[in-house]
């Protein structure tokens, strides 16, 4: 998990947009933009890539609490 991270975060560094979202994993398996948007989690995957952000995760039930 940790190397992950590291990864990712240098990822980022190097896009030089160093952006980070709020991303929604619904029931369903699908994943929902900080616009609402719901997309697969490959389609989202490309997107991250092509623009440099960073994603977080929280499932519908952490949003409940």
């Amino acid at each position: 998990m940790r190397r992950d991270l590291e990864r990712r975060l240098r990822a980022v560094e190097i896009a030089g947009s160093g952006r980070i979202e709020i991303w929604v994993r619904q029931d369903d398996g699908l994943v929902r933009s900080p616009r609402g948007e719901p997309m697969t989690f490959e389609e989202a995957g490309a997107l991250w890539r092509a623009v440099g952000t960073f994603p977080v995760f929280f499932s519908e039930t952490d949003l409940d609490l």
